[in-house]
């Protein structure tokens, strides 16, 4: 996109040119293009920008027409940060030369410059298109993205498209300066991803490099943190505090590392060094009643939690900690207020204030609130119903009925359990169909061991139940009423198992398939039905068949079989032989299919589909040929190769290659 090599060489070249031949714009403009490299990316600055505008000014004034020169003092300008006088030049290439790759480069700097975020990665990524190996693309929107995470608190998918991007960067081979800065960057994504490993091995590099020597120190600092490893923590970030200017960040972390080594004292200290760098710093006010609180005072922990609390009223952590001192407390009455009033409040406020979302913060509290009231047990159902009247919003209203259930459920769970413990004096249809609706709230041991109802249990409870019998007969079938309201109880029982798909509870449901009598071992099939074991499921037709029911019973088959996962990407197998529906690519021809029930894909095309999707809309009422979706249910529905594709399918298939190009590369950093 921009010449690099030898630079300097050629600008003295092309200057002695643009001398010997002052009236050539090309010459001017390939002057202006070396300098405007030099300004941007070597180290040039304002001085070297200038000299490019003054190019680029020089032949609009012959040619007020000229793309390339109107992108040139556009991207000037934007370099020396006037980005108002930068707007009609590029606004004017728009129009002449809409398809450069480096007018939508200044233009995702200029948005950039003017805040505007998403425009900024839109154009930098219509950079990336037009110009795929150009490395000053990637580098600008790899930075881009993994700022927009930071702010969307470390969004997966935004970090792993700027590691991918920042990846290509690096791999483009950038000036040497902006190497570093791409890898700090690439760093600080695997510490948001939790790639640990990976992050410390870049920041060893990068502390050999002059200008990143001491960040690298900060970021292994919270490397080492991150992975538990505390005192290697405190070592780095005391090494870094030693040369670097006063950073509150580091000494927070250094504080967090004495609290996780239990040094409460120098926990303390250090937070109050932090402090007094920043008195309004939200996290280390914070750890500071986490230590506190690990101190064994909760009331002067929770006056630095509220103190936090007035000044950040959205930092839940400081509220989950309030909370949670009362619920320790037993403060069942100051629970019920809070729950009442961050309810009470949420119609009021509105949905959006500029870029905050209060409505989304109160949820959040709720949540905690809740989640300490269900700690509390179940007598903590009425405050919840009694929370529901408060608020007209339905999604908070559904919040609270879910949490009441919960609780109401586990109440009836745990009677449940205690009824299990002896299975041979309680069982019954009621308390199986208990244990089937509370089936994911019980251990899987008390529900197995809730199976265990012998001959003599059926004896006795045939006369606990119906009493003494007159004679033998009347006895015997006493008996046999016992066993069948037993036989129900297991049923229900082995399908309660069923609803948890446990690895051990496939194995017990396969024993009784296997060993038990006809009608218990086709319970048992029904059950590993719901894991779609094949061999029960066919079991059951033939059942279903001889006994007369296959129009009632396969269609419950079929909604019981698990969805078939159409669209998921797989590595091929070499021996695999599957070809590409669009271009007839096989196994050893690309590295991924995407198969779907209708067409077979391989990762060319879908690359290609891609980077021309302006260009390949589909018809009217198509279908993705992999998943199924239609133009409606889609968000980008393209035609290629005689091929429907959605562009959640597409997105799928490219974030793989991303991951495994990104995967390749950090291993061999």
């Amino acid at each position: 996109m921009f010449p690099h090599q030898k630079l300097d060489w050629n600008l003295g070249r092309l200057e002695s040119e643009v001398r010997e031949k002052p009236d050539d714009p090309a010459v001017r403009l390939a002057y202006g293009r070396a300098l405007l490299s030099k300004g941007l990316f070597h180290g040039g600055g304002e001085q070297a920008c200038a000299q490019a505008l003054r190019q680029a000014q020089r032949v609009l004034k012959d040619d007020s027409a000229n793309g390339e020169a109107l992108v040139l003092a556009g991207s000037a300008l934007v370099g020396m940060n006037r980005p108002e006088r930068a707007r009609p030049f590029l606004d004017e290439a728009i129009r002449q030369v809409p398809d450069r790759s480096d007018l939508h480069l200044a233009l995702g700097a200029m948005c950039r410059t003017e805040g505007d975020r998403a425009r900024s990665i839109a154009h930098f990524e219509t950079a990336c298109r037009l110009e795929p190996e150009a490395w000053e693309a990637h580098f600008y929107l790899g930075r881009a993205l993994a700022e927009q995470a930071r702010l969307a608190q470390h969004a997966r998918l935004l970090v792993e498209r700027a590691q991918f991007h920042l990846v290509r960067a690096l791999r483009a081979g950038p000036a040497p300066d902006l190497k570093a800065s791409a890898l700090k960057d690439l760093g600080v994504t695997c510490l948001a991803t939790g790639r640990y490993a990976e992050a410390e091995r870049i920041f060893q590099r990068l502390r050999e490099h002059p200008r990143y020597r001491q960040r690298a120190r900060y970021h292994l600092g919270k490397v080492a943190y991150s992975l538990g490893k505390y005192k290697n923590a405190i070592h780095h970030l005391r090494t870094y505090l030693d040369d670097a200017p006063p950073d509150t960040g580091a000494w927070t972390t250094m504080a967090q590392a004495f609290l996780q080594l239990g040094e409460l004292q120098r926990a303390r200290e250090t937070c109050n060094q932090a402090l007094l760098l920043d008195p309004d710093y939200v996290e280390a006010r914070y750890t500071l009643g986490c230590t506190v609180l690990e101190e064994g005072d909760p009331t002067e922990a929770a006056r630095i939690f509220r103190l936090n609390l007035r000044d950040h009223p959205d930092h839940v952590p400081s509220y989950l900690e309030i909370a949670r001192i009362r619920r320790k407390a037993d403060d069942v009455r100051w629970l019920t207020r809070a729950l009442n009033a961050e309810v009470g409040d949420f119609d009021r406020l509105p949905p959006f204030q500029g870029d905050q979302d209060p409505r989304y913060h109160t949820r959040q509290r709720i949540s905690v609130l809740l989640d300490e009231l269900k700690a509390m047990g179940p007598s903590s159902v009425g405050v919840v119903l009694g929370a529901v009247g408060r608020t007209r919003s339905e999604a908070v209203r559904f919040q609270l009925w879910e949490a009441a259930t919960a609780l109401a459920a586990s109440q009836g769970a745990d009677e449940v359990a205690l009824k299990l413990r002896d299975p041979g004096r309680t069982f019954s249809k009621g308390l199986g169909r208990q244990a089937h609706a509370t089936a994911h709230l019980l251990p899987e041991p008390v529900l197995t061991r809730g199976l265990a109802v012998g001959d003599e249990d059926l004896k006795r409870e045939a006369v606990d139940r119906y009493g003494p019998a007159p004679d033998v007969a009347s006895h015997r079938l006493n008996v046999e009423r016992a066993r069948q309201e037993a036989r129900t109880y297991q049923a229900l029982l082995l399908l309660a198992i069923a609803r948890r798909q446990s690895r051990a509870g496939r194995s017990l449901l396969s024993r009784w398939a296997e060993t038990a009598d006809p009608e218990m071992a086709t319970v048992a099939r029904i059950g590993l039905s719901l894991y779609g074991d094949p061999d029960a499921i066919g079991a059951i037709r033939q059942v279903a068949r001889a006994r007369g029911v296959s129009l009632q019973v396969d269609p419950l088959l079929e909604a019981l079989a698990p969805p078939r996962q159409a669209g998921a990407p797989r590595p091929l197998d070499p021996s695999d032989s599957a070809h590409c529906t669009a271009c007839g690519r096989t196994a050893r021809e690309a590295r991924h299919l995407m198969a779907g029930s209708h067409a077979v894909l391989c990762d060319p095309c879908m690359l290609h589909v891609g980077r021309h999707r302006e260009s390949l809309p589909a018809r009217e009422g198509a279908r993705c040929a992999l998943c199924g979706r239609s133009d409606v249910e889609a968000r980008g529905l393209y035609h290629y190769a005689g091929v429907d594709v959605c562009r959640s399918c597409v997105d799928l298939s490219l974030r793989l290659l991303e991951r495994e190009e990104v995967d390749a590369y950090l291993s061999a950093c």
